[in-house]
C-alpha cells in the first residue's frame, strides 16, 4: 500500500510532506506525492498557457520532493494531475486507493478559505481514508 501526500511547494505543503515522509518510514510504505496542475477557469489558449507555466514552476518542486523523500528512504512518486489540489487528490484516492492522506493546513487565513476554499478541510470532510492534517 501506499500513503498519499498533497504537494505544491509551499509551507505548509512542505510540513505535510516532512510527516508524511516520517510516517511511511515507520510504516514501510510508499509514498505518492500528489500536486494539482490545473489554473482557474476554463479551456482555451490561456487557460493551456497557464496550465504549462504551472507544470514548468511545480515539477521541480514535486521532483524535489520525490528526492528527499527517497534520500529518507522512502520509496516515491511524483503524480501532476490536470485538476485543482481537492480534484486531484480525490482522483489519486480514487484511483491509487492509498491507505492514508496527509496535507498541510496552509496560513491563507479564515477568510480566504471560505471564499476560496481549503485543501485540508475539504479532504478531511471528502475522504475515506484517515486524513493527517498537519499545521
Amino acid at each position: 500500500m501506499s500513503l498519499a501526500v498533497g504537494y505544491d511547494g509551499g509551507d505548509s505543503a512542505k510540513g505535510a510532506l516532512l510527516a508524511a515522509i516520517a510516517l511511511a518510514k515507520d510504516l514501510e510504505e510508499s509514498l505518492l506525492i500528489v500536486c494539482g496542475v490545473a489554473p482557474a477557469g476554463g479551456m482555451g489558449d490561456e487557460y493551456t498557457a497557464t496550465e504549462e507555466a504551472l507544470i514548468e514552476a511545480l515539477a521541480p518542486l514535486v521532483s524535489e520532493a520525490v528526492i528527499q523523500a527517497r534520500d529518507a528512504g522512502v520509496a516515491a512518486e511524483a503524480i501532476l494531475v490536470d485538476a485543482d489540489p481537492v480534484g486531484a487528490l480525490e482522483t489519486v484516492m480514487e484511483e491509487r486507493k492509498p491507505r492514508m492522506l496527509v496535507v498541510g493546513y496552509g496560513s491563507s487565513g479564515r477568510i480566504r478559505a471560505a471564499l476560496f476554499g481549503a485543501v485540508a478541510p475539504k479532504m478531511v470532510e471528502r475522504s475515506d481514508v484517515p486524513v493527517l492534517v498537519v499545521p
